[in-house]
């Protein structure tokens, strides 16, 4: 198992730097140190060479799990054909990592199988009791598929890796229904579900259109991999990836660095902000702007492209999200937008400041922020 303590060390310095907010005006509050502090365990997971096994779990006809679906086909594919169309999905993480985070895929030696009275929790049971020393998450392919108004698929990041960084010792697993490998492959496997999956192992969360659609488990939002994850695709049918990521979830495993987020507080008055657009290669200029609430919530803004994973919008927009830190995990977090596709001249309000788009091209937009 593969290890950068050099990088890892070097990473969390830069995300600690300039990290003290204390002002005489009492408005410095910190919530971005207190979500970088939480998502500390999870760097080294998220940089360097991260190895799945992937298992294919054996569903019998009759199953009496209603998370699958009541009909006889079953899936032909073995873990090494799987294996091969999984490619594609360590491409996407390698881009928007910035090539910091290498998921390689491996097949198990040995499949798994449930009986007629079980159910999924036992697919990814067996798998992770089964699964080698080296594997430090299995992903687990059904040979069946889950019924309609079922989830497609799980992901959990499992407990925090000390010592040994096992999947049998940590419990770091995904598991998805057979459906994605299933029927006419000519266009593809649609691999938004598996990243959005790996995206609740790097302790990511939901996000949605609402406080409400995230309270009522809609995943509405198709600006991010951890809502609607088929968004993409469902436009644009060429594309097999998920959507973009939220700035705040690459800067919550490292991908970007603390200095690439520009912070604004009342005291700025005014201030004139360049961002980059999200899916840029750069590794220095700014990729989100943050107006801090309190210590534990903040409102991010980001630039969105219609390039590369975001391709399917049809221009670029600026978007805003509330975010707010809770429990001890980034799984916690509720992420949900509170304004999007914000264009040039268009402006948006908070109870501290006016957000005003000034201009946007194909590589960056320009805000300016004012003191209400």
């Amino acid at each position: 198992m593969k290890r950068f303590p050099w990088m890892i060390v070097a990473i969390v310095a830069s995300l600690f730097a300039a990290s003290s907010c204390a002002g005489s005006d009492g408005q410095s509050v910190d919530p971005l140190g207190r979500l970088i502090a939480l998502q500390e365990p999870i760097f080294p997971r998220a940089n360097g060479i991260d190895t799945w096994e992937v298992v294919v779990c054996r569903v019998p006809v009759g199953i009496t799990d209603p998370l699958y679906a009541p009909i006889d086909d079953r899936m032909s594919d073995d873990a090494s054909a799987i294996v091969d169309s999984l490619a594609p999905v360590s491409d996407y993480f390698q881009r928007w990592s910035g090539d910091r985070y290498d998921v390689r895929f491996v097949a198990a030696e040995s499949e798994v199988s449930i009986l007629t009275t079980e159910t999924s929790e036992q697919c990814v049971e067996r798998a992770l009791a089964a699964s080698s020393p080296d594997a430090e998450g299995v992903l687990v392919v059904a040979d069946a598929q889950h019924d309609m108004d079922q989830e497609g698929g799980r992901g959990t990041p499992g407990t925090v890796c000390v010592a040994e960084c096992s999947a049998k010792v940590t419990g770091r697993a995904v598991y998805v229904g057979a459906a994605d490998f299933m029927g006419d492959r000519e266009a593809g496997v649609p691999l938004d579900l598996v990243e959005h999956e790996l995206g609740h192992a790097l302790d990511w969360p939901h996000s949605g259109m609402s406080i409400g659609s995230l309270k009522k488990g809609s995943y509405d939002s198709p600006y991010d991999l951890m809502s609607n994850s088929a968004a993409s695709w469902q436009s644009n049918p060429s594309l097999r990836d998920g959507p973009g990521i939220l700035v705040v979830d690459l800067l919550s495993v490292g991908w970007i660095t603390r200095e690439q987020v520009e912070v604004w507080r009342p005291r700025d008055r005014q201030r004139s902000v360049h961002v980059v657009s999200r899916s840029s290669s750069n590794t220095e200029d700014s990729k989100m702007i943050v107006v801090p609430v309190d210590e534990n919530s903040f409102f991010t803004l980001e630039f969105v492209s219609a390039d590369g994973d975001d391709s399917f919008h049809t221009d670029g927009f600026v978007i805003a999200h509330r975010i707010e830190i809770r429990g001890g995990s980034g799984f916690d977090r509720r992420q949900f937008v509170v304004s999007p596709e914000l264009r040039a001249g268009d402006t948006w309000t908070t109870d501290d400041v006016e957000i005003r788009i000034e201009s946007i091209d194909g590589t960056n937009a320009t805000l300016t922020l004012t003191a209400r």
